[in-house]
């Protein structure tokens, strides 16, 4: 007897695309208790086969540095096309429809959990703010880690906007507007202490060191002088856009 071939449907898919921009690339896996929850709850065999839908939905990424399974339909390439470059609108679609499943789950079974998926809005939809997604969807593509030094401590890292949210509206939640970077160097690269340019390679000013004392000279340049012309460390996905690191990088000549 041939297994039952359970088609995918396009709710299950804005699920599984939401999923894909949150969760880290190597978190992409069958032990991942988000996606065995999540696929339990919109209805899909097992965690398995949700994990495999995330992953294909990376053959549709250009800015993927890994590719996709390989395995897309033409239902995946209609809903990446549909939602690419909207991620906010893509959120508030997928949370209604996590919402929708959990209400029609828990009219089956009243003891079913909620799954959490975000902060609480008055309007009863469960939307993160924007600032939240767009933090979120950068450090999965950095596995939560420093693109700099490596640092892989979650509540030490953040998302950087290569522009600033309130130099360019258009790319605001684009997570190729961003870099995972410790507290430190994100404000350093704020201040055109920081510079990186468009092939990736970090400069350091030496504006940095000014009015310092030689102690104080010698403790900042052990903390950031070993990075100086050392290439970051690239995401699995939603690689930095050359154009927005051009862009800065043209800044930081201009204060340097």
């Amino acid at each position: 007897m041939k297994p039952i071939i359970m088609e995918w449907t396009k709710e299950q898919e804005i699920v599984a695309l939401y999923l894909y921009c949150i969760i880290p690339f190597n978190k992409v896996n069958n032990s991942n208790r988000q996606i065995a929850l999540m696929a339990e709850l919109i209805g899909r065999p097992n965690a398995n086969s949700l994990k495999a839908k995330i992953g294909n939905f990376g053959y549709f990424d250009s800015n993927l540095a890994a590719s996709g399974l390989g395995h897309s339909s033409r239902l995946d390439e209609t809903v990446w096309n549909e939602y690419s470059g909207r991620w906010q609108e893509l959120e508030i679609d997928a949370l209604r429809l996590i919402e929708e499943y959990q209400s029609a789950r828990r009219d089956i079974n009243p003891d079913i959990p909620s799954i959490p998926i975000g902060r609480e809005r008055e309007t009863g939809i469960k939307q993160r703010t924007n600032q939240y997604l767009f933090r979120n969807m950068v450090l999965s593509a950095y596995n939560n880690s420093c693109c700099i030094t490596g640092l892989a401590r979650q509540e030490l890292v953040e998302a950087c906007h290569i522009i600033n949210w309130s130099d360019d509206n258009q790319n605001r939640l684009n997570p190729c507007n961003g870099l995972a970077m410790n507290t430190l160097f994100h404000k350093a690269y704020d201040k055109y202490y920081l510079g990186i340019t468009p092939d990736c390679t970090v400069v350091i000013s030496d504006r940095l060191y000014d009015g310092l004392s030689n102690d104080g000279k010698d403790r900042t340049y052990g903390l950031f002088n070993p990075y100086n012309k050392v290439r970051i460390i690239m995401p699995r996905k939603f690689k930095p856009d050359n154009a927005l690191l051009e862009k800065k990088f043209n800044l930081f000549n201009q204060y340097n």
